[in-house]
């Protein structure tokens, strides 16, 4: 297999010390347009547990092998998408528009010339953005179900040196649907969201070496629909509203890699901003709250790699960050945090057999405290038979209690300690030409654990620290394709077993049983058929029963479900139209608990290039 196993099955082998990736294979998706949400993608992905608040205006983020979406590092180009407040990352505001496929690191991966934030993580998520290959104009629409409408215009661009991409994308959604409640079929309300989307890109050729520019902004506006739970005949759920805007300029540049010495720069400017209000007039049982926050931060990063022969290479990054939060009201703290993040690595490469270590170091000073941690990694990869892949690793990673989980919006414990996982796992690949089986058993254990809990709404949580957590699992992995006639056709069959147990206390009743929102069995299966244009997709995902905290009382728990999507497209010379069908089974189900999500759905899209 070659560096990256991609749902195509194509695969290439890369010998080069400076391309091959000495972590674990990534499992890459290549992103479809009809299928226009980046988490229809990620979902796909082993070992993935998305959660999902209902609609298209709902935070959408990911949790992967139970460590949580804070241990997963979303990255564009090596720079993160950062989020000193939360630490959430809402995939659901990235559009399929802009990327072609999406890979993700279990473990984390290490190449030469990696920002250090690319170390830290417990796993990795790479938005992979398409390249313009030639000039063209990209215009698409779509509408469907819930009264949901969007258009997206993009531009391509080539120079002799230079390659340009821009876009823009608008959607709303109403985001009403039915849904079913102990003995009757309510409506969804206050679940509607407007919101636009402006990229570009700009890629050149400087000085031997390659960079890059990206300036991306998104806004929109957004009502939380809050729990489902008992409440008299017409009293609304929620009529609070969010408001965002953000903005980020980020860039770099990397020199070849044909020289012993090579080097990369690269640097973020980030601007968001949030209101959120709880309109107390319009639900007078709602906590009053008019509340407007703005988090800026500046990110540097610069990679220096050393190839010691044809073998070895030594690599050393180092990255720093100044993250500001603040608020229209007066607060204890006025967060300010300044990151420190350095890394040395060093990685041994022959062709059957490849190894890497690092150790990390990252300091954060904020609200006059300090907070450091030292993080080690291992790796390594064998190949004992052209068909057999062998890779292990450990590592550890450390992750910082955000703004919010310390000081903010009535949720902030100080007292939060940091989260260390210490992570372990395995990796079997069998590959063929047209069969591989991917088995990878792993084991983490994470130490002060941080849980943020939902409460009556989505903008305000309870944190607490879960002393210890053992999380032992397996990913498996079956996938196939082949051709008969003028017939292609691809098949993915995917299953998880994760125990994911309290070990905290054994005083408390809690102790040995499963934490929040982490099944036991999970798992997939996706079909493909292509034919003289036409393109047929059908995904079936299957997740066990969880319990919403960490009591396995009857009141807490949520009930196994499955919800399968089919995507039917056809292209025709520059034209291409596709239907999808979501939750064709009209599945009732919760991801969140209290937050149903939509039933049956349609979803026309259609695409004009030239």
């Amino acid at each position: 297999m070659g560096a990256q196993e991609a749902d195509t099955l194509s695969a290439s082998r890369v010998s080069a010390l400076s391309a091959v990736p000495v972590t674990r294979a990534a499992e890459e998706v290549q992103l479809d347009r009809g299928q226009p949400l980046i988490t229809d993608a990620v979902r796909r992905f082993t070992g993935v547990q998305l959660k999902d608040y209902g609609g298209a205006g709902g935070l959408k983020t990911v949790n992967i092998r139970g460590l949580g979406s804070e241990h997963t590092g979303v990255f564009i180009d090596g720079i993160q998408i950062d989020n000193a407040q939360n630490m959430q990352v809402d995939l659901g505001r990235f559009s399929a528009e802009s990327f072609g496929a999406v890979a993700l690191y279990n473990g984390g991966k290490t190449i030469r010339l990696q920002t250090a934030k690319e170390y830290a993580g417990g796993a990795a998520l790479y938005l992979e953005p398409t390249r313009p290959q030639k000039d063209s104009w990209r215009i698409s629409a779509r509408g469907g179900s819930f009264l949901t409408a969007g258009a997206a215009l993009r531009r391509d661009k080539v120079w002799k040196k230079l390659r340009l991409s821009a876009g823009a994308e608008f959607l709303y959604s109403g985001g009403r649907y039915r849904f079913h409640f102990f003995d009757t079929t309510l409506f969804r309300e206050n679940s509607d969201i407007r919101s636009l989307r402006l990229e570009s890109r700009l890629d050149g050729s400087l000085l031997g070496g390659e960079w890059n520019l990206m300036l991306y902004a998104y806004g929109s506006e957004r009502g939380f629909p809050g729990p489902v739970i008992r409440r008299a005949a017409g009293f609304p759920f929620s009529a609070e509203r969010q408001a965002d805007q953000d903005a980020f300029l980020q860039g770099g540049w990397r020199s070849g890699t044909d020289g012993p010495y090579s080097a990369a720069i690269r640097f973020k400017l980030a601007d968001s901003y949030t209101h959120y209000n709880s309109h107390p007039e319009k639900n007078p049982m709602a906590m009053p709250a008019d509340l407007r926050f703005r988090q800026r931060s500046a990110y540097l990063s610069l990679a220096q790699s050393l190839a010691v022969g044809d073998d070895w290479s030594v690599d050393l990054s180092t990255d720093v960050q100044r993250s500001v939060l603040q608020a229209d009201r007066s607060y204890d703290v006025d967060p300010e945090r300044t990151t420190l993040t350095a890394v040395l690595a060093g990685r041994y490469i022959r062709e059957r057999f490849r190894a890497s270590a690092h150790i990390l170091w990252q300091g954060a000073w904020d609200a006059g405290v300090f907070r450091g941690a030292w993080m080690p990694s291992a790796s390594l990869h064998w190949e004992p038979l052209r068909w057999l892949d062998v890779e292990a690793f450990a590592r550890r990673t450390c992750r910082l209690p955000s703004f919010n989980d310390l000081y903010y919006i009535a949720i902030g414990n100080v007292n939060l300690r940091p989260e260390y996982a210490d992570q372990a796992g395995l990796d079997l690949r069998l590959h063929g030409p047209h069969l591989s089986f991917r088995l990878s058993p792993y084991y983490n254990r994470v130490t002060d654990k941080i849980v943020a809990l939902p409460t009556a709404t989505q903008f305000r949580w309870s944190m607490l620290n879960i002393g210890k957590v053992d999380i032992g699992g397996v990913d498996a992995r079956l996938q196939g394709e082949g051709t008969l006639g003028e017939f292609r056709m691809q098949g993915t069959l995917r299953y998880t077993f994760q125990r994911a147990v309290d070990h905290s206390d054994p005083s408390r009743r809690t102790y040995g049983l499963q934490i929040p929102y982490a099944p036991v069995h999970s798992g997939s299966v996706a079909l493909k058929a292509e034919w003289r244009g036409w393109s047929l997709e059908w995904d079936t995902s299957v997740t066990g029963h969880r319990w919403s905290t960490t009591s396995e009382a009857p009141d807490y728990y949520l009930p196994p479900w499955s919800a399968s999507d089919a995507l039917l497209a056809k292209s025709f010379g520059p034209c291409r139209a596709g239907l999808r069908v979501s939750n064709i089974f009209n599945s009732q189900y919760q991801i969140v608990k209290g937050y149903p999500m939509p039933g049956t759905g349609l979803m026309l899209h259609l695409e004009f290039a030239f």
